[in-house]
């Protein structure tokens, strides 16, 4: 009998996980080696470069390649709109550089040159077209998911909402990241830093290496050496909606899952009033009289007392906004 020692290949030690096979002395593959440290979880306090903790965060197994997550293509349509935003950007800051001073030259001349009005006409417009490339600069040029899923693609599309929820956790500080400098050392990211990411084209953060890249967020400051992150067992809420709730087929699993979901919002008070009515539904579908029925047999005898057919829809169907939304409050690591 021999025994397997398999390591996560950033960890530091060989005691993290062990599995005695009987194997009759037969050498174990070098492929199966590197399956099983691939599958094996990340520590929670470990730190891990910015696109190897997204892959984790996604559940999927490390080394993953990262087209795998979203397509070469999505990212090249990323980074080209990052690029067009940073050259639009520029043309807009010279553009209130010029009127700020074709608006000064109408202030003096409206002061000084008779009759004034020639003068207030060039203030006026030096102001207007001010104001316009202000407020122009304001608009958001960073591709919708919508945008960036062309054609259907449930996976792509799960991801995208997950990079959202990263991103977010990061700029809160639920999810710590820092910078690695060249010397080598971790700096924390400060809150301003750490705002970069939910800044227009933030994304780039997160999905591109390319730090020239980084420079077409508009936001200052932001991080300038390599990003690494530390989830502390964090996974995306986008692989946990009402649905699957509703789909789990462990009874005592499902009991503890709502338990402890209530006892969170328990936690939330009045905020959590939307997510508490939304499990009472699915515990109602989950009746063991509706076992063998229909949903929409289960609608019609839910609609009896009282509940809405639209929230019931929703809710079945996973894409009910409160309680996907409360979920992203959640130590979803925590969940049983």
């Amino acid at each position: 009998m021999n025994v397997l020692i398999a390591t996560h290949p950033n960890a530091s030690n060989v005691n993290i996980f062990v599995r005695v096979y009987e194997l009759n002395a037969t050498p174990i593959p070098c492929i199966f080696r590197t399956r099983m440290q691939e599958q094996l979880p990340l520590r929670p306090a470990e730190f891990v470069k910015m696109r190897d903790g997204f892959i984790a965060f996604l559940k999927q197994p490390a080394g993953t390649p990262f087209e795998l997550i979203i397509p070469q293509t999505v990212l090249d349509v990323m980074a080209s709109a990052a690029r067009r935003g940073r050259a639009r950007q520029r043309a807009l800051d010279a553009l209130r550089v010029v009127s700020l001073l074709t608006a000064m030259v109408g202030a003096v001349l409206a002061v000084f040159m008779h009759p004034g009005i020639i003068g207030t006409g060039i203030l006026l417009a030096g102001g207007g077209a001010f104001i316009w490339a202000h407020n122009r600069s304001k608009v958001r040029r960073e591709p919708e998911n919508d945008e960036l899923v062309t054609e259907p693609n449930s996976a792509l599309e799960r991801n995208l909402r997950a990079l959202d929820d990263l991103k977010h956790l990061i700029a809160s500080g639920d999810v710590i990241c820092e910078e690695r400098l060249p010397d080598g050392t971790l700096k924390p990211l400060s809150p301003r830093a750490r705002a970069a990411f939910l800044a227009d084209h933030g994304s780039l953060l997160v999905v591109s290496r390319d730090q020239s890249l980084w420079q077409c967020i508009p936001h200052r400051p932001i991080p300038m050496s390599a990003l690494w992150i530390r989830l502390g067992g964090r996974v995306a809420p986008a692989f946990f909606t009402s649905r699957t709730l509703l789909d789990e087929k462990d009874d005592k699993l499902f009991d503890k899952r709502v338990a402890w979901l209530l006892s969170q919002a328990d936690k939330a008070g009045v905020k959590a009033k939307s997510f508490r009515e939304a499990m009472q539904i699915v515990i109602a579908l989950k009746r063991p009289e509706f076992e063998n029925i229909t949903f929409e047999e289960k609608k019609e005898r839910l609609r009896a007392e009282g509940l809405a057919d639209s929230r019931m829809e929703k809710i079945n169907a996973g894409i009910y906004p409160p309680f996907n939304n409360f979920l992203r409050t959640l130590p979803m690591h925590e969940l049983p």
